[in-house]
């Protein structure tokens, strides 16, 4: 399993980079992991960065910074 300051660093990146699309784009690599039949273990770690930038996402809005 990925370590979580891994999967921390994935989700910052993945977050600079695609911004307010991040799930979407998320969402789109697991549908397309799926689809090619890539292992378990990578569709579970793309589901934990999705995860991620959406606690992000809600935790930001809780708090009004977004």
């Amino acid at each position: 399993m990925t370590p979580l300051s891994t999967l921390l660093e994935r989700a910052e990146a993945i977050y600079l980079t695609h911004g307010a699309g991040s799930a979407a784009y998320l969402l789109e690599q697991i549908e397309a992991s799926i689809r090619e039949g890539a292992s378990v273990q990578r569709i579970r770690e793309l589901d934990h960065l999705l995860q991620l930038i959406e606690y992000r996402d809600r935790t930001l809005s809780l708090y009004g910074k977004r």
